[in-house]
Formats: structure tokens, sequence, C-alpha cells
């Protein structure tokens, strides 16, 4: 049975439930009652802290059949919000049964076929049939089919080189961690500028693993190599983590490095927020929903050859003594894997340990790709702004062929991003054997895209900035423009978040967008842990809940198949979840792991749909 075992903290289940049932406020059904289009309805208005769920009780209705009347409502509620409630309920379908732990499974995608879907597993549709019986009524995109039963996959075993490791000779000596110039010219008792002479690169510093020149006499090397080999040798094999194995095992310790702010949290009262209709502050909330999603994947996983303790860290990014110490503890170097921090100062502390520990470690949210340098045992769940504006580029390159090409340079804080488009899209024209005459066009604000713009051909706008201020005009402008024109507007997801921006705009102009996180609360896999957690918390969950599912399926499933070896194979097991996809990458051996896979949406027909993922 898995446990959670409760480090630096005190974490009790029956605070988490205090934490939620805030949020529930028994009421009354609507008096106003509208027909429209023939058919009768409640009209209510959404009160401050009211969840789907919880309005989905007072009519005595499934959430699904609200969300059928009210598209909107799917990316969530606002006060005041008007939301209509048919008299009668449209019941959805039993969600599937899952069971992950016997059947392989697949997402079925859009325009896919029964033909395809065979040669993708090999498996013949006779077989398919019979595992999955409605398969004859027609494929659906979302759903799920049962592809076969699992089969238990064998450790593949990396096994160290036996060549002994040799930390200087008379020609090159290999900087241990935490050595200066200083420290190795009295430890091989030459002088600095003799080192500097040898390896100039060295007057900017040094780092472990650098290899310096030097010229020694014989006898010294050898007084060197034996005064340091028994400890040194062991410690740099420890480092060393090109050679990381470690066996298959029954049961395994799991950190999660989470921002619960438990002293913060307890001096909250609750009936104050509820009397308020306050919300329980941001952090604290995320990082429950997280924790309860990690925890309901990892309770579906478990079983009699798979165990997991969670050992919860409940940290900040204010503290970094504690962390230290944290990390120099016995009870950190147990751990078999490490998920988060959150806070990109912290997550360095902890994850320079981690790989001192061979302990992979995990960043679920933006970080910089900095923190994968030199150390493989870092992954990096969401993708970097980078990435997206480089899959954009190969999507407009496979996509929308024959277009022409318009990159708006906004304001100079942007050109990095303009760069990496412009960067990646003419790579791709020679890696497709293209002229480069088919380039991209680059302009300033809306009067070179006017200056621009060919009219008979499908016009691409491509614009990536966060100043609100210039989108905001820029798009209003661009839409009055765009009227009978084809015209295709491309940027951050952000644009569909400005709070004054026209959406008719965004749909005019057949918004494109590249995204890390999808969330389709129609899927009926979705449906069935949102609905485990409205039955339990009496609210809606965030989508840091389907996060912490989605890593501790992905990660854990994995180890459970796998093995520990699984870590250092991240881009050779992708992964479609219920909020992520997983599709890593790594240039090198020593550099970690960046997740790569992203979503392309676009706005059409008033509707946001996807349209495919790199």
């Amino acid at each position: 049975m898995n446990k959670v075992k409760n480090t630096y903290i005190k974490f009790t289940l029956s605070f988490i439930f205090c934490l939620f049932s805030y949020v529930f406020i028994a009421q009354t059904k609507s008096t106003d009652v509208k027909t429209i289009n023939g058919k009768k309805y409640y009209i209510h208005k959404v009160e401050k802290g009211q969840s789907l769920y919880a309005i989905s009780k007072i009519y005595n209705m499934d959430v699904n059949s609200i969300l059928a009347e009210n598209d909107e409502a799917i990316d969530g509620l606002k006060p005041g919000q008007e939301l209509k409630i048919p008299f009668e309920s449209l019941l959805s379908k039993a969600p599937l049964v899952i069971d992950t732990n016997k059947y392989v499974y697949h997402k079925i995608l859009k325009g896919e076929t029964v033909y395809a879907i065979t040669k993708k597993y090999n498996v013949e549709e006779k077989k398919l049939a019979s595992y999955n019986p409605t398969l004859n009524s027609g494929l659906k995109e979302g759903d799920y089919l049962i592809i076969g039963e699992k089969k238990k996959n064998s450790s593949t075993k990396h096994v160290a080189s036996s060549t002994p490791i040799s930390l200087v000779t008379s020609e090159t000596y290999t900087v241990l961690q935490s050595e200066t110039l200083y420290g190795i010219s009295k430890k091989l008792n030459v002088s600095q500028d003799d080192l500097l002479k040898w390896n100039p690169e060295a007057k900017d510093g040094i780092k472990q693993g650098q290899v310096l020149k030097v010229s020694l006499p014989k006898a010294l090397t050898t007084s060197v190599v034996l005064s340091s080999t028994s400890n040194t040798i062991a410690t740099l094999a420890e480092k060393d983590t090109s050679t990381f194995h470690k066996a298959k095992k029954t049961s395994y310790n799991i950190g999660l490095f989470l921002p619960f702010k438990l002293n913060e949290s307890e001096s909250i009262i609750i009936d104050d927020l509820v009397r308020a209709k306050a919300s329980f502050p941001q952090t604290q909330s995320l990082a429950l929903d997280f924790y309860i999603g990690f925890k309901k994947a990892v309770d579906s996983l478990v079983s009699k050859d798979f165990d997991v303790n969670i050992n919860i860290y409940d940290t900040d990014d204010r503290d970094s003594a504690k962390i230290e110490a944290i990390c120099r503890s016995v009870d950190f170097k147990s751990q078999d894997v490490i998920f988060g921090p959150l806070y990109s100062s912290v997550f360095k502390i902890v994850s320079k340990y981690a790989k001192v520990n061979h302990i992979p470690i995990i960043s679920p949210v933006i970080q910089h790709n900095k923190i994968l340098f030199d150390n493989p045992m870092v992954s990096k769940i969401t993708p970097s702004v980078y990435t997206l504006i480089e899959n954009l580029a190969d999507y407009s390159l496979d996509s929308l062929s024959d277009t022409r090409m318009i990159l708006v340079n906004a304001t100079t804080k942007d050109q990095a991003y303009n760069k990496s488009f412009k960067n990646q899209y003419n790579q791709g024209l020679i890696n497709h054997k293209r002229s480069l005459k088919d380039s991209i066009i680059e302009v300033k604000g809306l009067a070179g895209v006017k200056g621009a713009y060919v009219a008979g051909k499908k016009n691409v706008v491509v614009l990536f900035t966060n100043n609100l201020v210039y989108l905001q005009d820029f798009i209003t402008q661009l839409s009055i423009y765009a009227d009978k024109k084809d015209i295709l507007l491309m940027g951050f997801s952000s644009v569909a978040n400005i709070d004054n921006l026209d959406q008719d705009y965004l749909n005019l102009l057949n918004f494109h967008f590249a995204e890390t996180n999808h969330i389709n609360l129609k899927d009926s896999v979705t449906r069935q842990l949102a609905k485990h957690y409205q039955e339990f918390y009496i609210a809606d969950p965030s989508e840091s809940y389907f996060e912490g599912h989605d890593v501790a399926m992905y990660y854990l499933y994995h180890l459970k198949t796998i093995g520990p070896d699984f870590f250092l194979n991240l881009d050779k097991n992708n992964w479609s979840g219920i909020f992520t996809d997983y599709k890593f990458f790594r240039p090198d051996t020593e550099t970690g792991f960046e997740n790569k896979a992203t979503t392309i949406y676009k706005y059409s027909n008033y509707q946001l749909q996807k349209i495919g993922w790199k």
C-alpha cells in the first residue's frame, strides 16, 4: 500500500478537506425562466467562487448537460456570467472504465482510421474489434481504444565501463567538484601561472569534469594518483551520470517539492473566506490540486509488485538555507525520483544535489533551458517559448504552404522571438530543398502588413509580442483591414486572454497558436477524473489537478514497467496524456531532456479547434 511520509511538514487530509469544502454554498434554483428556440431554461447567474459541479447539484443535473448548452463554460466561470440550465438533463454516456495496469490504450486523433491504427500497432482489425465491441459504429476523436494486453518490459541494463578512472596523468588533470585553480596548483605543486599558460581558457573559470592540460614529472604524477585515488576516484565515479544504473525495485521513494506554505495556510480562517466569498491563496490551491491529482494516479498504479512512498517537502523560494539542509539530509539521498520544486532559484539548488546523488529530477513548470545543461538527470515537462515558436514555424512549412509569410517586428524586446521563428522557417526551407526566396517578409506595424499583402494568396501575419496595448490595437486594426481578405494571424496563446479584445476578431483572423497543455472536458477519462474530484471536494478541479495526474502517470508508469533506466531514455518513450503530451528531446548525453510536444490550435466558426501536435 502506498504511503505518504510527512517530511518536514505537518500535513493532514482533514486540513485538505477543510480547504476545499468552503467553496460550496447551498443555493436554490433560479426563478428566472425563459424559453429560447422553443426550449425552456433556467437562467442562472454565477456567484463568486461557484463551481459547475455546485451548480449541477442545485439543479440535480449532469455537468455535461450544462456544458452542452453553455460552450463558454468549458473555459471556466466568472461571477455574473449567465448560464442556460435546461429543464431536462442530457445524460452523457457512461464513462469508459480505464484499466492501465492490464491494457494498452490509444487515444483517437482527428481523422484517424481503423486501418491506420492497425498499421501503427501492427494488430489485426479482427483482434482490435474483439477488445472494442463499438468499433463498427465508427471512431470518435478523443475516445480511447484498447490495443491489447500489456506485456512486462525487461529492464535495459547499462554496464559501467571497467576502465580505471585516471584523475591525473603527465598530460591532463580532471577537475573535481568545487576545486579552484589555486587548490589544483597546490595539489600538483605547480604555479597558477603555469596552469593558465597550459590552459588559457581557464582564465574565465573552471568547472567540475573539465580536463586541464598539465606537464608534470612522471614521479609526481604517480604520487598524486596514489595519494588521491582511494578517495577521489570513488567520488568522481559517484558523480558520473554516464554510468547511471539502478536495479528495478518493488518499492520507490518519491520526493514532492511543492509550495504548500502550511505555516501560512494554518492561520487562514476558512469561515471568513466563505463570508467574504474570497478565494483560497492561489499558490497553495494549485499545489494541493497538483498533489491530489498526483496521488490519484499513484493509487491507480500501485500493485503487489509496485509500491510508492510519497515524501512531501513544503518549500518556497525564500529559504535557501532550509533547502540546502534538506538536500544534505540522509532522507533526501534515499529518494528515487524528485518532482519539483516549482521555483527556478530553488530548483537549481535541488537539481545540483540530485545530480550528485543520481536522482532523476523533474520540473513540471516553465523554466529556462539552462537547467538542463550538464545534468542528464533533469527533465523539463513544459517546453520553452522558443520551442513553441519553432513548432509554429514547422507547422507553417508543413500545413500552410504556398502562403505569404509576414513577420511583424513589434518591439525591440521581441526580436529574439522573431529571429527564432525565421531561423527555424528558413532551415525548414533548406531541408525541404525549397528556395529561400519563399522566406519571410519582415515588416513594421500595420502599415508594413498592408504594404506586404498580396491579393489572391493566403497571407499569414506572424506577431510575437507580450505587449498587451500593442496587441489590442494591432489586432483591432488588422481585423478591420482583413475584411474580405485572406489573412491569417499567428502568435502567442496569451492573445486569447486579453480582457478587452473582441473574440470576433480572432475568429475572423483564424488566429493560430501553439500550446503545451490541453484539457478536453468531453473526454471520458477526463470526465471520470473530474467527477472523482467533484464528489470528494465539492468543487471543480483546476488544471493543476490534471497536470499532477499526468505527470505521475507518465513517469511512474514507466518506472513501474521499465525501471529506473527509463529516466535516461525519455526520448524513446512518447506518451499522450489527458492534459500534456510527452515527446522528449536532448541534444547529447550530457544534457537533460526537454519535452517538445506541443498542440497547434486555431479559431474557426467561433470554436477553438485542435489541428495537430508536434
